[in-house]
This record gives structure tokens, sequence and C-alpha cells, in this order.
């Protein structure tokens, strides 16, 4: 008897260990796709930050148009109207730097309309002055008032003004991590209601940086916006 014990006593020492095996792997296996799901619960949140700037640069452009039939004497009063108009400029605090333009442009309307000897004037010019400067404050206080004076000397002219800002890279890092931390407040807001914890950063993404007129009546101040996208592993 004691002999035919032998290989049964080997088979369920065998069969044992296969069992066990089997069940420390299943655990492990268990164990594995756990982890592995838990790598798969992420949240996705945004970061915006805003600010207001002033503008820091302003192009201002006189738009004026001029006619007659002879092309000498419309030639010469367009000089005429760009001496009255730079001698404005320069005595609001502008330099010959800051002021730029070219000759006017010229156009033979008879060149451009059909049966072009019906129309009144042949000669048509259209010239811009523009003034390229940093000077805000004499910006505001000559554009309210520029085209009325210019009417007095018969110039009909449109003025108006671009302001830009140029100090982008300087608030670049401040507002880039402001979006950052508001990011991770909202994911963290997110964990709290879902029950769950924040885990690493597991991509991240910047937007591009908007800046844009804060309304239509304030061009110059700037909204400058950006939005930052950030995915974090859930716990």
């Amino acid at each position: 008897m004691t002999g035919r014990n032998v290989p049964f006593k080997k088979n369920m020492i065998q069969g044992s260990s296969i069992v066990l095996a089997a069940l420390v792997l299943g655990i492990f296996m268990v164990c594995t796709v756990k982890t592995l799901k838990s790598y798969d619960d992420t949240v996705k949140v945004r970061g915006l930050c805003e600010k207001e700037v002033p503008a820091d640069r302003v192009v201002l452009r006189i738009n004026y148009s001029e006619q007659d039939n002879d092309l000498a004497a419309l030639r010469a009063t367009m000089e005429r109207n760009d001496r009255v108009i730079i001698a404005l400029l320069k005595e609001a605090g502008f330099t010959d730097d800051e002021i730029k333009y070219t000759s006017a442009h010229v156009n033979d309307r008879y060149d451009s309309y059909y049966g072009g000897n019906n129309i009144r004037f042949r000669y048509s010019a259209n010239q811009t002055i523009s003034v390229f400067t940093s000077k805000m404050e004499q910006v505001g206080s000559i554009q309210s008032k520029l085209d009325g004076e210019l009417l007095k000397q018969n110039i009909i002219s449109n003025t108006y003004a671009s302001y830009e800002y140029n100090g982008l890279n300087d608030i670049k890092p401040a507002m880039i991590a402001e979006s950052l931390e508001n990011a991770r407040t909202a994911a963290d807001e997110f964990a709290k209601n879902s029950h769950s914890k924040i885990g690493k950063m597991r991509t991240a993404s910047q937007g591009y940086f908007e800046v844009e007129d804060l309304d239509e009546n304030t061009p110059q101040v700037k909204k400058v916006r950006v939005v930052t996208t950030v995915e974090y592993y859930l716990k």
C-alpha cells in the first residue's frame, strides 16, 4: 500500500503546485488589470487666464482725396494739403520719424469709365498720411479735432487710429503659469466631486494668445487671453 501511495502523493503535490501557480497568476493578472485600468482614468480640464493691458503703440491714419481736370493743378493741391496736415501733426508733437507718407496715388478716370467724357473730373488722387507712435495722449487729443481743423482748410479727411499691444512676450510666462494653476483648480474640483484624487499630469497643451480690443469703444485697452488644456490621471 505504501508503494502505491508514493505516485499518488507525487501527483497531489504537482496538482497543488499547478493550482497554486494558477491562483498566483490570476491574482497578478487581476492586479495588473486594475493598475492598467487606473491609468485609463483621466480628466481633461482647461485653465483660462485673461488680462487687460493698455495699448503701447498706435497708428494714426489721415485719408483724403481730391479731383481736378488739370493734372498739374491736382498735384499742386495734393502737395499743399500734405504740407497742411504735416504742419498740424508736428504742432501736436509728432516728429518726422513718426510721420510716414508717399506721393499721392493719381487715377485717370477716362481710363476707368466707359464714356469718360461725361464725367465731371478726369483726374482723382488719394492720399494717406500715417503716424506710427507710442504717444497715446497726443493721438487721442488730435484725433478728435483733426478732421474739423482740416475742413477749415478745405480738406475733407477721414482720420482713424489703430491701437496695438507689443508687450506680449513680457506677460506670457506669468499668464501661462496662471492658466495652469486654474486648470489644476478645476481638476481638483472634479476629483472632489467624483470621490477620487488627482495624479500626475498626462498631457498639456497651450492655446495661442489672443489680443483684442476691450470693447468697440475702448480700442486703447487690450484684452489678452490664453487657454491651457491639461489632462491628469485619476487615482
